[in-house]
């Protein structure tokens, strides 16, 4: 099966349509419960896993966090990141 485009697009649609559906009725946006929320996304991923695989996933997802918060924010070149 091919995707018409990347999970990444996909999933920022859905965050994107899931916050003005909030704003409409006037709720206040929580982007701490948001980003709870999406975190126990990823564990729920992760879980879902062998157990052997379940550390070294996590391990990465952290780093993949960490190292996209740092290219963003201009402390990490481009060149480091291993996608």
């Amino acid at each position: 099966m091919t995707m018409s485009k990347p999970l990444r697009e996909g999933i920022n649609e859905v965050v994107i349509d899931y916050l003005q559906a909030k704003m409409a009725t006037g709720e206040v946006i929580d982007v701490l419960e948001m980003a709870h929320e999406m975190a126990q996304s990823l564990v729920d991923m992760i879980m879902e896993q062998d157990t052997e695989h379940q550390a070294p996933l996590l391990a990465s997802t952290m780093a993949s966090l960490g190292d996209e918060y740092l290219q963003r924010c201009g402390l990490l070149e481009l060149s480091r990141q291993k996608h």
